[in-house]
């Protein structure tokens, strides 16, 4: 049956999400908003939303906030719906302790991807990292506690870009370091171009490039204290941009904000002003998509706590009816037992044992006729 009151904006959006998402979010003719929403009822949010409130109401409600871009910004609807992006001291705990893990995980794997490569110039690098810096593998890696009360749900944190999203991020990363580093040697470090017979900026990779800085350090003494971070530390990650985009090594979207940020200080270093502002840009667009993804998570957890709740209530409700059930059952057995017993008593007894009585007289008196036949025969014998 239909709702009559008008549903609240909250939960509109949380089931059309998915249906106005996209070029969809653009949509801003009534007659649209109805068509897409209409071909959407195989969903179950959608589904349930049409079955619970008014078509009209519901479309009208779509169109005002498609009109508010809502859907199709998710910075929108945090500011119109702040409650459905909340997170709570737990998941944000639970949060930090994935990214945490899967830093480790990402460091590891990088490692384990570039051993037996380049050891001469792998070890050089991470002597001078370890001198300065604590490993990555000794890291604090806390462990939430299991709540084993509730049912495990699956984390969607942390952030993962798709693989080839990620990898072509990357690739281009590692090419515009690369250039930057033949610029700059062209005019700081001729000898090194004669030296190794780089003639051009794909001549020599990127981890090649940082083992011959991270040699000459004193290139950049006057600009190493503006870095923020150890010399050996970033020619460390800028080696590992290399090695993540040849390896197709999968890191966590916060690895790859860190290697942009890197890109950016490397660039910083060479003092190549111009491809600074490209890796700049690059990092803002990845941080906004990034973003986005993060807030579309939150959205996808609201929904799952509605869910849960809607289905724990339906769940405490089929326990009821279970109880009940089982109660009915023993109360109406208990009352067919009494109900039998009382028929038996009231009838079936009552007008048995006049009978069973005169039975029994009947059976006595025969008893005693046949006594007497046998003494009057006694008697005519003797």
């Amino acid at each position: 049956m239909k709702n009559k009151n008008t549903p609240d904006e909250r939960v509109v959006y949380l089931a059309l999400k998915n249906v106005f998402k996209g070029p969809n979010a653009e949509v801003r003719q009534l007659k649209a908003v109805r068509k897409l929403i209409t071909k959407s009822q195989q969903d179950a949010d959608v589904a349930d939303l049409i079955r619970a409130y008014n078509m009209d109401i519901i479309c009208s409600m779509a169109r005002t906030l498609l009109t508010q871009e809502i859907f199709e910004s998710t910075l929108k609807a945090k500011i119109h719906f702040p409650e459905v992006f909340d997170v709570s001291p737990a998941q944000s705990a639970e949060r930090e302790a994935s990214e945490a893990e899967a830093a480790i995980n990402d460091a590891n794997a990088i490692k384990g991807a570039v051993q037996g490569y380049s050891e001469d110039v792998q070890n050089l690098l991470s002597r001078a990292d370890i001198a300065e810096t604590e490993s990555v593998e000794t890291c604090h890696n806390p462990k939430l506690p299991s709540d084993q009360s509730t049912r495990t749900v699956p984390s969607l944190f942390p952030i993962y870009l798709p693989l080839r999203t990620q990898h072509r991020i990357l690739t281009s990363v590692q090419s515009t370091l690369e250039d930057a580093c033949f610029d700059f040697a062209q005019q700081a470090m001729p000898d090194i171009l004669k030296k190794k017979n780089w003639d051009c900026s794909e001549a020599a990779e990127l981890n090649l490039w940082a083992a011959e800085f991270l040699q000459r350090q004193s290139e950049f003494s006057d600009k190493a204290d503006d870095l923020g971070q150890p010399l050996a530390k970033l020619l460390r990650s800028v080696a590992d941009i290399r090695h993540t985009a040849v390896h197709r090594i999968c890191i966590s979207a916060r690895g790859l904000e860190q290697f942009l940020l890197s890109a950016e200080s490397f660039a910083t270093l060479l003092g190549d002003a111009s491809r600074l502002r490209a890796l700049t840009e690059l990092r803002r667009n990845i941080q906004q998509a990034i973003e986005e993804l993060e807030r579309n998570k939150h959205v996808l957890g609201s929904k799952l706590r509605e869910t849960l709740k809607r289905v724990a209530a339906q769940r405490a409700e089929l326990d009821r009816i279970e109880e009940m059930a089982i109660a009915d059952m023993m109360r109406e057995d208990g009352e067919y037992q009494a109900f039998a017993g009382k028929n038996l008593e009231v009838g079936a007894l009552a007008s048995e044992v006049p009978a069973l009585v005169a039975a029994a007289k009947e059976d006595e008196n025969s008893s005693n006729m046949d006594d007497v036949d046998t003494i009057e025969d006694d008697s005519k014998s003797s």
